[in-house]
């Protein structure tokens, strides 16, 4: 109850107030939360350490700049419904769109995979804005009022919600549609089912659905960020990468595997290069799991 009325209140302050001030607001309140959460802060370090090379003097300041990123990421969200072409064609500036058309122009439909970085709430947003058909796999809040809220505000932009757990049939339906399935891909929220592979010389437990589906299907995957311009965090810029399609050689778990390992290497470029906005606020390599590769 408590988190519902803090979201709703949040959302009400960053429509009453011009973005640049609600930044600001953002940026203050999450502070807060990088005052108090010295544990994620160490975790925060740890996981720069790898992404970077660098020792904690070089990097004391990226915990609370990646803090500051996300309140604003936050503000973005809670403004969902002033988010319109015109915001758009303003704002976001759009690189090698026409991969995604490339990929559409099979006939089999696309996965937007992205990664918990820049705001990938606006990957599909902008899409729906732009026309496309758009579906997103949204994990279920335990709140039911929660999860009706952040449902209504990608629904407000004609994001179609598809809701983990019950989604390998509606997603095999929006792809025989030719629509696109939007999936996160840098992170196994199951703890058990992901594969493992690289990425930044140790292992991780990626999540398989985005190359199970793509193999099943047909349907290519087109990588797509939208990061956070670091000069001035009111514009961004959305990138879409060559679409990755899936080749069958018979063992379909090798498949898996190099599929996804192909997507993880763009993942890892874009966090190598923006590792300020990668929002991973919790143990990411378990040390106890990890292995040196």
């Amino acid at each position: 109850m408590m988190m519902y009325g803090l979201y709703r209140a949040g959302q009400w302050l960053a429509l009453c107030l011009p973005r640049s001030l609600a930044y600001r607001l953002g940026v203050f309140f999450t502070g807060f939360k990088f005052f108090f959460c010295r544990e994620e802060r160490r975790t925060m370090l740890s996981s720069l350490r790898v992404i970077t090379g660098k020792d904690d003097r070089f990097l004391r300041k990226y915990p609370r700049q990646i803090y500051a990123n996300f309140g604003r990421y936050l503000v973005d969200f809670f403004r969902a419904e002033k988010i319109d072409r015109r915001f758009v064609d303003k704002f976001i500036r759009i690189k090698n769109l026409e991969y995604m058309d490339e990929a559409l122009g099979k006939g089999n439909g696309a996965l937007g995979l992205t990664a918990h970085i820049g705001n990938w709430e606006l990957c599909a947003q902008v899409m729906a804005i732009l026309g496309y058909k758009m579906n997103a796999i949204a994990l279920t809040h335990q709140d039911k009022r929660v999860d009706e809220f952040f449902i209504a505000q990608r629904k407000g932009k004609g994001v179609k919600v598809i809701p983990v757990g019950v989604s390998v049939r509606q997603c095999f339906a929006a792809l025989k549609r030719n629509e696109i399935v939007g999936i996160l891909g840098d992170r196994d929220f199951s703890g058990e089912h992901g594969i493992t592979v690289g990425f930044f010389g140790k292992s991780m437990l990626a999540p398989r659905g985005a190359a199970l589906l793509s193999l099943r299907t047909g349907a290519a995957i087109v990588p797509a960020f939208v990061i956070r311009d670091e000069r001035n965090p009111l514009y961004f810029t959305y990138s879409f990468e060559k679409p990755i399609y899936p080749e069958h050689t018979g063992n379909e778990e090798n498949d898996i595997r190099t599929i996804t390992e192909k997507y993880i290497k763009v993942i890892e470029k874009y966090v190598r290069q923006y590792p300020k906005q990668w929002f991973m606020f919790h143990e990411f390599w378990k040390p106890a799991k990890t292995q040196v590769l």
